[in-house]
């Protein structure tokens, strides 16, 4: 099944550029009207409009029609488009991560930034959880890959999601589209927009969805893994000179998830699992495709999600000026069931380390960031072009957590199997609980620069720069009810401090155009990653410590090409790249649970070669997708100072976590021949391949997910105008079963997450246009 799926891929590659070759005289010449011929990509990955292909940046753009057919809503699903890009879904929102190329940091510690930045509109979204809710009146997703530290700053020491949303037009118009889908999910969105005036123009959208979810809840029968989620977003955008464009934004979002659950997967043997664990576990199923979880607290999430911006250019003539101001707020809630089941323990506790428990987590953070960005950017094309500019960024975050704990501690029955049964009648249970309240605030200014030197029309050269101050403080207070560490929770503990460091980013290459329509690059960048704290519930004095800033030094070359009349565009890249003191997850057990330490992890290097393509095999019919080849690995694992678990040279050469060393997607779009009058008819299907991942930095050997390969496809009826349209669709067609993440608890069981398509469904989706 694997090797069909890659032979899949590179023949559908192949194909499409085979088919081009041969194809007559006729179909080299693209129709005005071609519904799927290849048309020129502006980007601003650059902070500037530029056209995609002159651009000396591996980028991949997913546009928002893309989006729609495909049934993607949110970056969790995003990696089915993106082949260097990946999605390590926690079991909220808070803890969700992204990664590029191999790349990307996953903590819990709330003194850390991302690796992978998420711009929307120009604006920093500081966190990923801030941005896991639904897309929003989509116009295109840049993915830039690899560091781009000059331009986007710290936070993108892997690369950047960069999304545009659409903006109003200069008529009244807009779209109303409902679907529905198997496992009754429901989605509505709505847009209107048009000008107020001569000089504006402005639009509304909202949306609603809503889905049961893919798992159950055996003990009370509740379904999990499902979310409702809603939304409003205003554009508008003021004109009133022809040298002043001033676009104001502001937006909210609400959405509650049941689950993502910690489904029960693999469970080893032991005396406490044989005895207790597994005989409580009955109802379940467990294997690698349990969804269901048996928990006598249902997992939960509550998001919202609100901000403001606004942006002012001024055409001065030779030079634009660009102001971006932008406020957001975001509120999170999470609840979980930390003993992972619904039975009350039945053996005495025997330690931090082990014991019968029943544990349930509660938490909440309040998030707030501020951000100024003011740059210049030359107008007009010379010898020198540039933008330059200086940002500020201010974010706090205000958390509260709360475990509480039931264990019995005192029985004089006889032991059974090594473990001593509880005493009959609840007075010989305790509970205790540990409260946390802590609060992080992170400060950077940082001034950036870079410039492209127009040697001659073909041949040019890109010098960039930027130096950031980072400054990250805290305060912590952890309360107990007991004054010795119990399972999941240690001693009170009170802490308070900062950190500050600075750091140089920058970036240099060359670009030649070896015709109009090829393009050759290679660029060395910089990257820099600001220092960081490990501030998560359990801390101790050990863990306050700084997290060094992470460095990072990469290389990439790339050919960028326009063939066979511009029918096929065909972008590859070749990249390596090595991180120090690169910030990571590291598996660690504290006070008998299972935590991740955030840590300067040592050194780690990701390499590999990617293509990009889209192709107009005729003027109804193309192919468009990606394929990349990455060799994300450790170098040199440092292991943290005080850890419980044993770090061993043996992860030293071994894959990072979340990078799969071959991914690849196809999409093909049809357009049918039919010749209905009145009426059009297009296909659509997708192929999506990923290699074995493994999820565990520490190379747990049960910690990974298999090949597996997803296929979707999809009719869409519409009138000719485009007014009215049906859309069908099939995801997952073979319905393959896999998880996006499993979590080693110890030596004990293996958690797993999996997610709404890993199974096969059908929906459809109505829409009119106005």
């Amino acid at each position: 099944m694997t090797t069909t799926y890659k032979l899949a891929l590179a023949l559908s590659t192949t194909m499409a550029a085979a088919l081009i070759a041969a194809a007559p005289a006729r179909a080299q010449e693209a129709a005005a009207d071609a519904p799927f011929a290849t048309t020129d990509i502006i980007v601003t990955a650059q902070k500037r409009e530029q056209n995609l292909q002159d651009v000396p940046v591996a980028i991949s753009v997913v546009s928002g029609g893309q989006l729609e057919r495909a049934n993607i809503n949110s970056a969790e699903q995003l990696f089915q488009r993106v082949p260097t890009l990946t999605f390590r879904k926690g079991n909220t929102n808070k803890d969700s991560a992204l990664s590029i190329r191999g790349v990307g940091t996953i903590s819990f510690s709330a003194g850390v930034e991302p690796s992978v930045s998420t711009v929307i509109d120009g604006v920093v979204y500081a966190r990923t959880g801030q941005q896991t809710s639904d897309f929003l009146d989509v116009e295109r997703i840049e993915v830039l890959r690899g560091p781009q530290g000059s331009l986007f700053g710290k936070n993108a020491s892997a690369g950047v999601i960069n999304i545009v949303s659409r903006e109003p037009g200069n008529e009244l118009g807009g779209y109303v589209d409902a679907a529905w889908y198997e496992g009754n999910e429901y989605r509505i969105r709505g847009s209107v927009g048009g000008p107020l005036s001569d000089s504006v123009r402005a639009s509304l959208t909202g949306f609603w969805s809503q889905y049961d979810g893919n798992g159950r809840n055996v003990f009370n029968n509740h379904k999990v893994n499902g979310y409702e989620h809603w939304g409003v977003r205003g554009k508008l955008i003021a004109e009133p000179s022809d040298a002043l464009k001033i676009t104001l934004i502001a937006d909210y979002s609400k959405g509650s998830d049941n689950g993502y659950a910690d489904s029960i997967g693999t469970v080893f043997s032991s005396a406490f699992n044989n005895a207790v664990f597994i005989p409580s576990l009955a109802p379940l199923t467990l294997d690698g495709k349990n969804k269901d979880i048996d928990n006598d607290l249902d997992p939960y999430t509550k998001d919202k999600n609100s901000g403001v911006s606004g942006q002012f250019d001024l055409d001065l003539g030779g030079v634009t000026l660009t102001s971006i101001t932008a406020y957001r707020h975001w509120y999170n809630f999470q609840q979980r069931d930390g003993d992972f089941r619904s039975d009350a323990p039945k053996y005495v506790n025997t330690g931090t380390a082990s014991g019968d428990v029943r544990s349930h987590d509660r938490g909440d953070l309040t998030f707030d960031q501020f951000t100024q960005e003011l740059r210049i950017a030359s107008s007009n094309p010379q010898f020198f072009e540039y933008v330059a500019g200086l940002y500020y960024y201010h974010t706090k975050e205000v958390d509260f957590f709360n475990r509480t704990v039931t264990s019995c501690t005192a029985s004089t029955l006889p032991t059974v199997g090594g473990l001593t049964p509880c005493a009959a009648g609840s007075s010989t249970y305790l509970t205790n609980e540990g409260n946390a309240d802590f609060t992080t605030t992170l400060t950077s200014y940082s001034a950036f620069g870079q410039g492209t030197l127009n040697f001659t029309d073909a041949f040019r050269g890109i010098v960039g720069l930027r130096h950031t101050n980072d400054k990250v403080a805290y305060d912590f207070v952890r309360r107990s009810t007991s004054l010795a560490a119990f399972s999941g929770v240690n001693p009170a503990f009170a802490s308070t401090g900062s950190i500050k460091d600075n750091g140089w980013s920058g970036n240099a290459g060359l670009q030649y155009d070896v015709t109009d329509d090829v393009i050759a690059y290679a660029t060395y960048t910089r990257g820099y990653k600001g220092p960081a704290l490990n501030i998560f519930f359990n801390m101790l004095a050990r863990d306050t410590g700084r997290i060094d800033p992470e460095k990072s030094n990469a290389y990439e070359a790339g050919l960028k090409m326009r063939l066979f009349d511009r029918r096929l565009t065909l972008n590859l890249a070749t990249f390596y790249a090595k991180y120090d003191n690169y910030q990571a997850n590291f598996l660690d057990i504290v006070a008998g649970q299972v935590v991740t330490r955030l840590t300067n992890a040592g050194s780690v290097s990701t390499r590999g070669i990617e293509m990009d393509f889209n192709a107009a095999i005729t003027d109804d019919f193309s192919l468009s997708g990606g394929f990349n080849y990455t060799d994300a690995h450790i170098n040199k694992f440092i292991c943290p100072t005080g850890a419980a678990v044993t770090c061993a040279d043996a992860i030293n050469g071994k894959p990072l976590p979340f990078a799969p060393k071959y991914k690849g997607t196809v999409t093909m779009d049809w357009r049918l021949p039919l010749n209905i009058e009145g009426f059009n008819v297009d296909l659509n299907s997708s192929l999506v391949y990923q290699s074995k991942t493994n999820f565990d930095i520490n190379q747990n050997p049960n910690a990974f997910q298999s090949a597996y390969a997803i296929w979707d496809a999809g009719v869409r009826v519409s009138t000719s105008d485009d007014k009215y349209s049906l859309s069908f669709i099939v995801k997952n067609l073979t319905d393959k079963q896999f998880v996006t993440q499993r979590i080693p608890n110890g030596t004990s069981f293996m958690r797993q997450i999996t997610p709404r398509d890993a199974e096969r469904y059908f929906g459809i989706t109505g829409r009119v246009n106005f």
